[in-house]
């Protein structure tokens, strides 16, 4: 039998720590990092290709709040809703990045020009239908009046919440009273109680991909990382396969390929950390990368039963803080799974 030097062994195990630990900061930091390998769905996606308003919807919308505490809201010209209130929102057209959809529909809808600052949350729902929600500061333009109405909508007001909050004003559809609660929750925070400020990456992916990082926080505060060894040390991602698609269901097939049996695990999902999203001219696919942080939340670190999995623990102190902070409420961008509930 060959003999291993225990030494060597010990500065391989650092070195995978380290890969891996630098990866995931980067994430956190809103920088790009590979998906090099598909732990689960590949083989059972078919022939299906996201494109852009043919096999899979993006919408955008914003919430932009003044000084006074007021919403930029639309007045509805379609013939189902004519008349009625909505937020400035629309869908992704081919070959748009998400930040430049959003910034054409508030012109459109409302008149202004904004500068997008964040992404404000995301919601994840069926038939690979996705909304994403952003604020910022408006940088120009003028409030859309009932003198330049269009297809597009009849005009644009500053709504007072208090009008929301009464029903005084009718409402195009309900879906958007949890966006506009979002949006005050985080215009009412301190710069130090919101989350990390940070926008979609530009970047080209061939599948729908949920890369959840599923992370173990032990009573003695050591925090632990689910890696893969499989193609390279990652953290294990997924391509949504179904058409009422779950980033939590993904993180199950994960946890399942580790660890055989995931019975008594209730996962958690903590929030969006960073999002990848081409749009480009000429791109085949519009595919999209979601990282989520996904609490296990389980009474002591789960034993691994496939040798490519394991539990990476995280050394380094800021690392450390940051995922602890990312589990306290509104640190994290709010990922709303149509199927799990809300995170």
């Amino acid at each position: 039998m060959a003999y291993v030097d225990p030494k060597e062994n010990d500065t391989n195990q650092r070195e995978t720590n380290s890969h891996a630990e630098e990866d995931l900061q980067k994430i956190l930091n809103g920088q790009h990092v590979p998906v090099d390998y598909i732990t689960v769905g590949l083989d059972r996606i078919g022939n299906f290709v996201p494109k852009t308003k043919k096999t899979v919807y993006y919408i955008v919308g914003a919430i932009l709040i003044n000084d006074a505490g007021q919403i930029l809201m639309i007045q509805e010209a379609k013939y189902s809703c004519y008349g009625q209130w909505y937020l400035p929102m629309g869908r992704v057209e081919r070959e748009e990045s998400f930040l430049e959809a959003v910034k054409r529909e508030v012109e459109e809808e409302a008149g202004l020009t904004f500068e997008p600052t964040t992404l404000l949350c995301v919601e994840y729902g069926s038939g690979y239908y996705y909304r994403l929600t952003f604020t910022g500061h408006v940088t120009g333009g003028k409030l859309k009046t009932l003198e330049q109405k269009d297809k597009e909508s009849l005009q644009a007001e500053w709504i007072d919440p208090v009008h929301i909050q009464n029903k005084l004003l009718p409402i195009r559809a309900k879906d958007i009273l949890s966006l506009i609660q979002i949006g005050y929750k985080y215009w009412e925070r301190t710069s130090e109680q919101r989350h990390r400020p940070w926008l979609p990456l530009p970047n080209k992916h061939k599948h729908i991909i949920n890369r959840p990082l599923i992370v173990q926080k032990n009573s003695n505060s050591e925090i632990y990382v689910l890696t893969s060894s499989e193609g390279g040390v990652h953290f294990p991602c997924g391509v949504d396969f179904s058409r009422t698609p779950s980033a939590l269901l993904t993180a199950f097939f994960i946890l399942k390929e580790a660890l055989g049996n995931t019975k008594n695990l209730r996962p958690r999902i903590c929030g969006l950390v960073n999002l990848e999203y081409g749009g480009e001219p000429g791109s085949k696919e519009d595919g999209i990368c979601f990282s989520i942080l996904v609490s296990l939340d389980a009474p002591a670190l789960p034993q691994i039963e496939n040798s490519v999995f394991k539990w990476t623990q995280l050394t380094d102190p800021t690392l450390v803080e940051n995922i602890c902070l990312l589990f306290k409420e509104g640190k994290a961008v709010p990922f709303i799974d149509l199927h799990a509930g809300k995170s």
